[in-house]
């Protein structure tokens, strides 16, 4: 089941979002970021257990994926499309945008399966490595 995010997931969030970076909490606080009002937190969920989740901000006719985090037993299971897939049937945008590492392949071909296209990189955005913008028309 996907649901927004509330202040009780954060713990859970915290911990899934530390696969992403080491210092997640400090450069996101979630429970900061759930009461701004451009701000939409989904968490993936099965048997009251998060799995993964959703972190996007919406500024007008663009929803920017911020991040996307799953549990690390629980990658390559189709999550991250559904997380996707449900901001696709449920956001109030004409576009969706974000930015990923040019390494990060596992990341670059679920974007590309649900539709989205490279528009331009940063180079040497990671120091040596380039940062892939991606974007996806609704």
């Amino acid at each position: 089941m996907i649901r927004e995010a509330s202040n009780q997931d954060t713990p859970k969030i915290n911990e899934i979002g530390l696969l992403i970076k080491k210092d997640f909490e400090k450069v996101f606080n979630i429970e900061e970021e759930l009461n701004k009002d451009y701000v939409q937190i989904y968490v993936y969920e099965e048997d009251n257990n998060i799995l993964g989740f959703l972190h996007t901000e919406y500024h007008y006719e663009i929803t920017d994926i911020v991040n996307i985090a799953i549990d690390i037993n629980n990658q390559n299971k189709g999550i991250g499309k559904k997380l996707i897939d449900y901001l696709i049937e449920n956001t109030k945008s004409e576009k969706l945008m974000l930015e990923v590492r040019e390494s990060n392949s596992s990341a670059i071909s679920l974007y590309t399966k649900c539709g989205f296209k490279e528009i331009h990189r940063r180079k040497n955005y990671y120091g040596n490595e380039d940062a892939i913008i991606m974007e996806r028309s609704i």
